[in-house]
């Protein structure tokens, strides 16, 4: 073999080497190209999934929120409703039992001022 024709040897091997070469950076550009196309669908895919959660959860809230506030505005009514029926049982009784009422509120009157006075004293 010539030096001649060991150089266009060599020569058409590197050609073809850089022909490789190209052919698989076309490659890895193709594949890069598609993994951050991947991957920024899958980021928008992810951010969807986080929003529709979030506004799930926040739906969720605020349901539970305005269900807490009928309950209680319920509850409010009720208590209303059962305190007036006691303070007219109560007035009803002491109209029919004025001697029991008075007596009542005398020992009621003594037992808050015992309470009171027990706390008065030093230690």
């Amino acid at each position: 073999m010539t030096v001649s024709s060991y150089t266009r040897a060599i020569s058409s091997e590197i050609g073809d080497i850089e022909r490789r070469l190209q052919a698989l950076q076309r490659g890895v550009g193709k594949l890069g190209t598609r993994a951050s196309s991947n991957a920024r669908n899958s980021a928008d895919g992810l951010s969807d999934a986080v929003a529709l959660t979030l506004s799930s959860w926040a739906d969720r809230f605020r349901q539970g929120a305005s269900s807490l506030s009928d309950q209680s505005a319920a509850f409010g009514k009720d208590a209303a409703r059962y305190g007036t029926a006691a303070l007219n049982q109560i007035s009803d009784e002491t109209e029919q039992r004025p001697l029991i009422a008075v007596a009542v509120a005398l020992g009621v009157g003594i037992l808050i001022g015992m309470a009171v006075h027990g706390r008065e004293r030093p230690g």
